[in-house]
C-alpha cells in the first residue's frame, strides 16, 4: 500500500491534522524543535511567513507522518534535483512542454 501524502498545502492541513489528532500547535512544534509562535505566524501568514520545506518535514515526522507528506517537501525536493541535474532537469522541461 502507498504511503499516504497530502495534496493541500501545509497551512490548510496542518489545522485538520492538529483538531483530528487533538493536538496543539505547541505541541507539534515543541516536537519538531521551533518556535511555536514562529509555526503559528506560518499558519497565518503572519510578516509574510510561508512554510520552508525543512520545517514541513519536520512537523511531518512529529506528527508520525513520513517526512514527504506535504506538498512543498515534495515540490522542493524536485526543485532540487532539477537544479543538481541539467538531464533531469531538461527531460521534465521537454515532457512539461508536451503537455
Amino acid at each position: 500500500m502507498p504511503t499516504r501524502r497530502s495534496t493541500r498545502p501545509f497551512v490548510e492541513e496542518l489545522p485538520d491534522l492538529l483538531k483530528e489528532r487533538g493536538l496543539s500547535i505547541r505541541s507539534v512544534a515543541r516536537s519538531a524543535e521551533v518556535d511555536p509562535a514562529h509555526l503559528s505566524r506560518v499558519l497565518r501568514g503572519d510578516r509574510g511567513k510561508v512554510i520552508s520545506p525543512d520545517l514541513a518535514g519536520r512537523v511531518a515526522v512529529a506528527l508520525g507522518l513520513p517526512e514527504d507528506y506535504f506538498p512543498e517537501w515534495r515540490e522542493a525536493s524536485i526543485v532540487e534535483r532539477l537544479r543538481k541535474d541539467p538531464e533531469f532537469r531538461d527531460r521534465v522541461y521537454e515532457q512539461a512542454r508536451r503537455k
